[in-house]
């Protein structure tokens, strides 16, 4: 019986002193493809061309060097969600492997799948502008083949604002984006001045950019993760207020069509739909649901 109740106490102790241990904050990364450095051309992102295995390589080593910057700076655990097309473009054993990785599709929150009220902070490497931007690699919102833009209470977002609210959702405040100038200028505007961001490349045009040499790209992305979370506390929750309108414009009135055998979704002009909800993630998910029926095809 004593030698129960001592290798129980025993449990215990070491329990206690291993949750003491667990301090620092708990950082969630969403890695996007199109704003990694080295990036400017749709067959560097795609499993069918060549020149992908490249952009792999370059996509991990922009991811670790934000991770190497967050355990600088004190982070206790840190989570990387791949979240590019098909979701499976970081190679696991290539990743710092202090860091956990998210991997695969479909998830139910895609880009976001993972981040819930247990992280201190969020971070997105390697995002694009929205569809329509002017001089920025590789532009579009969720779906480049079905979306025209998407609006969120009147007001047009990207992804990063569609994610960013995700984030708000669970109170987490995004502290830093990478990508090109025009994506870091358009974080900016939404999710405040408050945040760092880190250009690694200065789009040109869709398909064409000057990039920083790599060597100082990858040192302004480790000292930005440091600064970000030594300033996380001055960052502000992103969090747009319910209810939560949301409207779909497609590249085509066929597009249309399909979403508007869902309930509650009404048409807003030829190839244009749009809900409301009073809950974020039950919008979020709709919304990702009505741009897979955009996307069936009948030719």
């Amino acid at each position: 019986m004593r030698k129960n109740l001592l290798a129980i106490l025993v449990v215990l102790f070491l329990g206690t002193a291993l949750a003491a241990e667990k301090t620092g904050p708990k950082v969630f990364i969403s890695v996007d493809m199109e704003g990694i450095w080295g990036v400017v051309q749709g067959r560097q992102t795609s499993a069918d061309f060549p020149e992908y295995s490249a952009a792999r390589k370059w996509m991990v080593e922009d991811v670790n060097a934000v991770v190497a910057g967050l355990f600088e700076a004190g982070a206790f655990e840190v989570v990387v969600n791949d979240s590019h097309g098909s979701m499976r473009n970081i190679v696991a054993d290539e990743l710092d492997p202090r860091a956990g990785l998210i991997s695969g599709s479909p998830k139910p929150l895609s880009m976001m799948q993972g981040i819930d009220d247990t992280f201190d902070a969020c971070i997105f490497v390697g995002y694009h502008a929205r569809a329509g931007t002017a001089e920025a690699i590789l532009d579009h919102t969720y779906s480049g083949a079905t979306i025209r833009s998407i609006k969120v209470n009147g007001r047009e977002m990207p992804e990063l604002g569609l994610n960013a609210a995700i984030a708000g959702y669970f109170n987490v405040p995004v502290i830093m984006l990478t990508g090109d100038t025009e994506t870091c200028a358009q974080a900016k505007s939404i999710l405040g001045d408050s945040m760092v961001t880190v250009a690694v490349k200065d789009a040109v045009g869709r398909y064409a950019a000057a990039n920083l040499p790599q060597e100082v790209a990858r040192k302004r992305l480790k000292e930005g993760a440091k600064e970000a979370l030594l300033r996380r506390a001055k960052m502000p929750v992103f969090r747009p207020n319910a209810p939560y309108t949301f409207e779909l414009d497609f590249n085509t009135s066929a597009q249309a069509e399909m979403p508007m055998l869902v309930p509650n979704v009404k048409k807003t002009g030829s190839r244009g739909v749009a809900f409301s909800s009073a809950d974020y993630l039950e919008g979020f998910k709709l919304m990702r649901a009505l741009i897979a029926l955009a996307g069936i095809s009948y030719n």
